[in-house]
């Protein structure tokens, strides 16, 4: 397991449906889910070269699918639409797996990754794979029971685009906190955001129970990103941390409040993207820890959780939306 895996597994335990205080059923359609995109994630039109399994195999994050399997029980009460919720939270991971895709084939102009992305994904197969589990997603959404769903994904779409483009426009130092935030919440926050309003939308649900369950679904994700990088930078791998994230230009929220602390941080991160060096990156992580970033990293996560489960306050009480509230609860912890 690297660093970035190790850090990671810390938040997915937090899913476990026994910690959610959902038990065995929760477990048992998480499973069926996993088979599905196994089948959804390949089929006809994979590009040649294109193994879906990088990115949809077992063992991967699964936090897309519980918000829309959690957001339709939270929204409806007793009455279920249990195949229709497991239909869109595929479509939910398989827009997770393709952003991904995009942004490995983007990576850093001339940076290790975008050439490893090369050498895996086959340069333009990279591209072409992320369209296709792009497509797949949209098919399933075009079947679901609500056809508001399909816009949803779109306008997710849209905003994932953005979030791309302002991240590709960082430019050689540092990017401020509210950039890293805003694409934050063009990324996780828009597919977050996708998920729990679908989920609504199969339960029927109206526009304001809608609204609220979008909006934690927003938060969250922006929780989400926030955890992770603020676990890995606290944690014994920073400075292997940092060399991805310089590899892939793309700082977390702890570089971006450190450097706004300390500006020779941000002229060393501007050396560490050109060149990688081990002896730089122990320095840089060492001075991040000297700043208060991490405290005021914690800050805004705070805040972005607390926003995610007032959201929750107007909706009836469930054992769903209590899970909804313990997962939000957990990323700030």
């Amino acid at each position: 397991m690297n660093a970035r895996q190790s850090h990671r597994s810390r938040l997915i335990e937090r899913l476990d449906p026994e910690v959610l205080g959902l038990g065995a059923e929760l477990r048992e359609r998480l499973a069926r889910l996993e088979r599905d995109l196994a089948d959804l994630g390949g089929g006809e039109g994979l590009p040649p070269g294109f193994d879906p399994n990088l990115y949809v195999a077992p063992g991967l994050p699964r936090i897309r699918p519980v918000l829309v399997l959690l957001s339709t029980r939270a929204a409806q009460g007793q009455e279920t639409h249990d195949d229709a919720a497991e239909q869109v939270a595929v479509a939910a991971e398989l827009l997770h797996a393709a952003v991904a895709v995009h942004d490995a084939a983007l990576g850093q102009k001339g940076g290790r990754r975008r050439r490893a992305a090369r050498r895996i994904l086959g340069g333009a197969v990279g591209w072409l794979g992320g369209n296709h589990l792009t497509l797949r997603a949209l098919e399933l959404a075009q079947h679901a029971p609500a056809p508001e769903i399909i816009g949803d994904l779109l306008q997710a779409l849209r905003e994932v685009a953005d979030g791309h483009a302002l991240a590709q426009d960082f430019g050689e130092l540092a990017p401020t906190p509210d950039d890293v935030m805003a694409v934050a919440e063009g990324r996780e926050g828009a597919v977050f955001n996708f998920a729990c309003r679908s989920g609504a939308r199969i339960a029927g649900a109206d526009r304001r129970t809608i609204h609220n369950l979008g909006r934690y679904g927003r938060n969250t994700g922006i929780a989400w990103n926030l955890a992770e990088d603020l676990s890995a930078l606290s944690g014994e791998h920073a400075a292997d941390i940092l060399e991805d994230q310089a590899d892939r230009g793309r700082p977390g929220i702890t570089l971006s409040l450190a450097a706004e602390a300390d500006a020779s941080i941000a002229t060393d991160w501007t050396r560490l993207r050109e060149e990688p060096c081990p002896d730089l990156a122990r320095s840089l992580a060492d001075r991040i820890h000297g700043t208060d970033a991490i405290a005021r990293g914690k800050e805004r996560l705070v805040k972005a959780t607390w926003s995610a489960r007032r959201a929750l306050q107007n909706l009836e009480p469930t054992p769903e939306r209590e899970a909804l509230d313990r997962l939000a609860a957990g990323l700030a912890k």
